[in-house]
Formats: C-alpha cells, structure tokens, sequence
C-alpha cells in the first residue's frame, strides 16, 4: 500500500513493541510572536486575517459576534449535549460533553458560523483550487473546487478536565506536507474556526497551540519545541480564532469552578469526505426549507467536474427543484474551456 510519510524513517521491534527512528526536532524560532500579534479587531480585514495565518497558523479577531448571538446559540444547543461513556477518557475527558452537528441542531449556529461570510472567504482563500484536465479534443477543461463544512461541534468542558494532547487536525485527511520555510499554498487541507461561548482563558483550559507548527514537516513532533513558539488562545465570549488545520493545537486543564464553551467548525475541501455526516438520519423535508448557500455548505452541491452528484444533478437541485430555477450557478461541469495551441 502506498504511504506519504512512513518511508521516512526506519523502524526496529523490542520486547514485543514497535519503535521508529525519529530525529529530533531541531526548529528554533527566529521570532517570538505575542498574544497581541495574532490579534486582528474587525472581522471585514480578510487581508489581515490571511496574513496571520500564513504567518502563525493562527489568528485571533476581536468580537466576532455578538455576546446575545453566543446566548442565543447556548439555548438552542442546551438540549443536545451527551457524552458516551465508552469514551473513558478517549477522545475526551470524563468532564466533557459535547454538541456534535451542530449546524443541523442550532439554526444561529449554521446561519452566523457555517455560512459567515468572512469564514467562508478565509477557506476558500486557503482550500479552493482550479486545475486544468485534458478532455482528447484539443481543448482543456478548467474546474474550481470549492469549500464545505467539515465539522461543526461544541464542547463543554467541565472542571477538572485533564491536557488533551497536541494534534493536528487534518490528520483524519491523511493530510502530509514537507517542513517548509513559508507558507505554501495547496499543503492545507483545513481551515477551522473556533468562537467562545463562553470566556476562554488560560485558567478553565483555553485551547493552546503552537505558533508556526503549520509550517513543519512531518517528522516534526510537538515535543521538545521552541516553548516561547507556545501560545493560549484566551478569547472572551464572542471572540473568534482562525486556524490552519496543520496548526498543532490541543484543549487544556480546566482548572476553574465552571465549564467553557466552545464551538469548534471546521472547513474542508468540496471534493473531499466530511468529517461529520450531515445527511444520514436527517429527513429530506428539513433541507428542503435550506437556502442554496446553507445547503452547499453543507456538502450537498456537486463539487465540479462531476464529484458528488445524484442522477448528474446537484443533490441541492434534488432536494428542491425550485433552486435550479432560480440558481446563477454554471449549468455545466467546468469552469472554463481553454483551446490549446500547439507549437
């Protein structure tokens, strides 16, 4: 079977446990970021929020929405917290509970978090892609691939919940990229979004990442780092935090009286699986009231040429008619036609 990083260290057996040859990690940062350089205060500044990430993995806006928006998105998750005790530690700790899909189970949460207009531009920014393909009749085939929700989950995390361990997320992508010395776009297969429900700080267990950990390789293990490259991402309620999805990051210890909240999206390539499965158990009749933009995000639109369709129609045009009508979305399977000329 084919693999993108297992051919690059050896292995050997001992005592009846497998071992790897892994050389230390040896990258010093050369700066010392603070909190306040992660910081951009107007959500509008795409500009600003792209070139932190491309920076640091990470970029964390001031005020992203309003606080009676976060205590609306509380009361309608309210209901559909649960944990299951097979867990027993693993993924989460015994203190934790969550909201999984929670686009599907809080309208605010899809309308104000999966379809907000600046997180949809940052990942589109660092995911879309548009290739060229060879048809046989001399002429090339452009196709855009777009962005769509790949998790969305709130976290309540209750007091004395232990370190999680530091991850990166888009490793349920088999997501490997080499070390790099900048940003290089086309390695990222994620970009996440985190937004305090709650205040997030360093004290009930903020999430903490490692600043330009986006940029390693895949040998590169988060242990025996450059400590000053790690940061808490201390957020008040309705603050927002940007985050590559090669970012290493992990939740940490409530150490406080009371449980944080936080809503944790991420976004995923259009041609790619998602994470959490937004169509099983969920009757046709609740997407049919769905506008095209929340039924694209989603997952449910072709991902040009072809991926992703029901009968080579969009699963969105399936659901309802209606959309198709009324779509200024390309009828076709690609994006442009570009006639080659031979020399």
């Amino acid at each position: 079977m084919a693999s993108k990083n297992q051919n690059l260290f050896n292995t050997f057996e001992k005592d009846g446990k497998k071992y790897a040859v892994i050389p230390k990690n040896t990258i010093l940062s050369n700066v010392q970021p603070k909190y306040s350089d992660l910081v951009v205060n107007d959500k509008a500044d795409l500009k600003a929020i792209v070139k932190k990430l491309e920076l640091y993995g990470l970029c964390i806006v001031k005020k992203y929405l309003p606080a009676d928006t976060c205590e609306q998105i509380k009361e309608e998750l309210e209901p559909h917290y649960f944990r299951d005790e097979s867990w027993n530690g693993s993924p989460f700790p015994k203190q934790t509970t969550v909201v999984t899909r929670a686009a599907l189970r809080s309208p605010t949460c899809l309308k104000k978090i999966a379809c907000d207009d600046t997180f949809y531009k940052v990942s589109h920014n660092f995911l879309s892609e548009s290739n060229i393909f060879w048809i046989g009749d001399g002429k090339l085939r452009r196709s855009e691939s777009d962005v769509q929700l790949y998790s969305s989950i709130i976290y309540r995390v209750g007091p004395g919940a232990g370190d999680q361990m530091y991850h990166r997320e888009d490793m349920s992508l088999h997501n490997v990229h080499p070390r790099r010395e900048e940003y290089h776009y086309g390695d990222d297969a994620q970009v996440g979004f985190a937004l305090a429900l709650t205040p997030m700080n360093k004290k009930n267990g903020a999430t903490r990442a490692i600043i330009g950990s986006h940029l390693w390789g895949p040998l590169d293990a988060p242990t025996g780092y450059d400590s000053s490259q790690e940061i808490y991402l201390e957020l008040d309620e309705g603050d927002g935090a940007f985050m590559l999805g090669s970012t290493y990051h992990a939740a940490s210890s409530n150490h406080s009286d009371a449980a944080r909240i936080g809503a944790f999206f991420f976004m995923n390539k259009s041609y790619q699986r998602q994470e959490e499965n937004y169509h099983v158990s969920v009757p046709p009749s609740y997407f049919e009231n769905l506008s095209f933009p929340e039924l694209k995000i989603l997952g449910l639109h072709t991902s040009l040429p072809f991926c992703g369709h029901v009968d080579y129609k969009s699963p969105a045009f399936v659901l309802n008619p209606k959309l198709e009508e009324t779509s200024q979305t390309s009828k076709g399977n690609y994006t442009e036609v570009i006639h080659a000329v031979f020399e």
